[in-house]
Formats: C-alpha cells, structure tokens, sequence
C-alpha cells in the first residue's frame, strides 16, 4: 500500500480565502437537460439541506432528513443559479462546528431520475444533470429472464474554471490528479421487504439465475450508477471555492418473474437470534437486521442454522452482509458445516474484496461524501459504490451431511473473526 504524504481528506476547509461573514451570499451555479440532451427549460427546482458534519465528524444518525432550503427555477438554457448565505453551508459557532449537505433533483422522465447531493464552499459550479437512458429491458432468454440495458453516462467533464484535488504519496514526488469516478451500471433487484440483490459493473444482458431470485413474489429490477467528484476553483480576484458532489442516476424499475426455487433454510431456526424464533434471516422477508440490537457498534462472531434432520448443503446465498472490518481491504467468508456442531467442515471460503487501499478516491472522499449513498429522493435506497453492498452466492463443496451450517467472516489468515453486524437472508439450497 502506498503512504499518504498529503491525505487532504478536508481538502475543502483549505480552500477559504477572504473571510466570510454568515450573512454574506455565496452562489451555486448548473444546468438541466432533457432525457434527450435538449436543455429543461422553467423548470422548478428545490434546494433541499441537512446536517453532514458536525464537531468535524459524520454522523448519520444524528442529521436528519433533507429539508427544503429555497425554490427556483431553471432558464432558457436550462441553466440555474442558487443562493445560499454562508452561515447556512457552515456555521462555525464557538461551540460547535456544523456544516451543511445539499441536494439538488431533476424530475423523473419516464421514471428516469438524476439528483446531485454536495458539499461546498464559496461559490462553486456543479455537474450538468441530465437523466440517463437506460433502455432497461427485460427479456425472455434460454437460461430465464435476462435484463438489458445501455453503458452508464460517462463522468462530468472539468469546468473551465476548476481544477482537480492532489494527493502525494511517498513513494512519489508527483501528484496524483484525482478524478470523479468513472460511472457503470449497478443491477438491483427489489423486493417487497428490502433488495433480492446488487450486482455492481454488470455487463448487459444480465441474467439473475434462480438462485438469485429463489421465490421472492413481486421483484422489481433497476439499473443505477453514481459517480463521486471534487473541483476546486481559483477565480482571479475571489475567494477560492470547492465542491464535493455526487451525481446519480437512476432508472424506472421492471417488474421480473417471481422464481421457483424455495430454498431448504425458509424457516429454520438459526443462532444467536436477534429477535428469537422464527429466525429474521431465514424468513423470506428481506429486511435488514442487526445481529445485536441492543448494543451499538457491535456483532455477532457467526450466524448458524439449524435443522432437526441432516440436509447436505449444495450452496448458500448471502444477502446484504454487514460486518465490522471496514478498515480490512480483504476479508474471507467462510461457511461450514457440521452434524452435530462439535467437528466443523469447510463448505465454502471466498476471498472478499473490501476496499482498494491504494484508490485515491478514500482519501479525498472519506470526509467530503461521506454518508451520501442513502441520498436518493426516489425511495431507492442506499448504493454505496465505495464500499459496496456484500450479496454473495457460493456454491458449497463436500457430500457429507450437516444438521447445522455456520457463517463467519475472518480475517485473510484466518487468525481474527470479525464480528456480523447485520444481515437481511442466508439462505442455503440442496
């Protein structure tokens, strides 16, 4: 892994220039297209805002909703421009030091959205937002249904009047110029209680196998892609400016044939059990539960099923897999089996890729965008395309029976488990 020399994770609190007061005007300027390219014209837009950081710090649970900060209206060219006071981006009190997200939504085309959410100082300019065509299609293939759909936009080009955030290593003299992420489809399947599945750069035709939807009724399908950005700005004779800024799209969802595959686990019993019986991770229900509710930042070291009599194992798919191991960039999921829970036998270890720790993006975006992948005003929940969303399916080696199957989640050598901290289904198929 390469050392960080100059991490400018808070790139944007180096950018002041001649003090401002709170009541001082700063301005964000942008500009609306068309699902076709044509510029929206007198469109009405909502400023919305909520809290991002406060004492310097992210805290998702503390910051409330979006809430409307001020109503405009795009122009003939489909251009905007927004006034903010500076007190209500930061307020920098002797006690406390806030500041404040923004969220910026074009209307839905079709059911084709796309919302900007940012963060920002002084006078700044934000990506062009324009929805994105999909084409999503849902087909009929040999091997079951199949989803189509077009390559994902690509990133926003560089104002003329911006330039891209540095970050040195060591091992390097140069900087490294950091660009937004590039965009790509990210598959989602939905169900009534929470996501069947996520699939991240899936390339088009993309089939969900049975596995995948097992018997969920009602699965709807969804293309999304996001990227992450920051330009900072140097204006002769002004104040330096910056913005940190997502941009994602999104588009209409497809309803997608209910599966036929139950698999064996739907309704077993399993342990420890948030909630007692019946076990929340094997009732077909899809929600998101944490393995230990009644304390914060904490966990369970494995989720085991249990059945009265032997099955033997053929494959186990993961749905929505937290785990605290943030920090880790690999980590291994490891499910087992056993007849009567003495003796445990290797069915399955996969390598799991956490995180680059050499992407420059963490450093610069740690801060800044941090908490953005729940931003969506359509209702579409969270996508997190830095630290994504853990949906496995692992077929299972060994032809010996089991009464009880084991999940865990370990360190790359093996020598530390790291604890499950919520999971929506485990579900595991003869």
């Amino acid at each position: 892994m390469r050392h960080l020399l100059r991490p400018l994770a808070l790139l944007a609190l180096l950018s002041t220039g001649c003090e401002r007061r709170p009541e001082d005007p700063i301005f964000v300027y942008g500009r609306l297209k068309h699902l076709d390219g044509s510029p929206s014209v007198d469109t009405p837009l909502t400023l919305e805002r909520k809290v991002h950081l406060r004492a310097g710090i992210p805290d998702p649970a503390s910051e409330g909703p979006f809430e409307p900060y001020l109503e405009s209206r795009s122009g003939r060219a489909g251009d905007f421009t927004l006034e903010v006071l500076y007190g209500d981006s930061i307020d920098e009190g002797f006690s406390d030091f806030v500041q404040y997200r923004f969220r910026v939504t074009a209307p839905l085309e079709d059911g084709h959205g796309v919302y900007s959410s940012f963060v920002f100082y002084d006078d700044v300019e934000l990506p062009t937002l324009r929805p994105w065509a999909t084409h999503l299609a849902l087909s009929q293939g040999t091997e079951g249904p199949e989803l189509s759909f077009d390559a994902a936009p690509p990133p926003p080009p560089l104002p003329a009047s911006a330039k891209l955030p540095e970050i040195y290593f060591h091992d390097n003299g140069d900087p490294t110029y950091v660009e937004p992420l590039t965009p790509y489809p990210v598959v989602q399947l939905h169900g009534p209680g929470g996501r069947v599945w996520e699939a991240h750069d899936a390339a088009s035709p993309w089939r969900p196998h049975p596995y995948l939807l097992e018997d969920f009724p009602g699965v709807e399908a969804q293309v999304r892609a996001v990227t992450l950005g920051s330009w900072n700005f140097y204006p002769l004779a002004a104040n330096s400016s910056n913005v940190s800024y997502r941009v994602e799209w999104r588009s209409p969802r497809l309803p997608v044939p209910t599966g036929t595959l139950r698999p064996i686990s739907r309704g077993t019993s399993c342990g420890p059990s948030p909630t007692g019986a019946p076990c929340p991770y094997t009732d077909g229900s899809l929600l998101l539960m944490r393995t230990d509710p009644d304390h914060d930042n904490t966990g369970v070291s494995g989720v085991t099923l249990e059945w009265e009599t032997p099955i033997r194992p053929r494959r186990a798919v993961i749905r929505n897999l937290e785990v605290l191991a943030g920090y880790a960039p690999v980590m291994q999921v490891l499910v087992e089996g056993s007849l009567e829970g003495a003796a445990w036998s290797t069915l399955a270890e996969v390598a799991y890729r956490n995180f680059d720790p050499d992407d420059p993006h963490g450093p610069v975006f740690s801060t800044t965008l941090d908490s953005t992948e729940a931003d969506s005003p359509y209702g579409d929940g969270p996508l997190d395309v830095q630290r994504k969303a853990r949906f496995l399916d692992v077929p299972l080696s060994g032809d010996a029976p089991a009464r009880r199957v084991r999940l865990q989640v370990k360190s790359p050598d093996g020598t530390a488990v790291f604890f499950i901290y919520a999971l929506a289904e485990l579900s595991i198929f003869e």
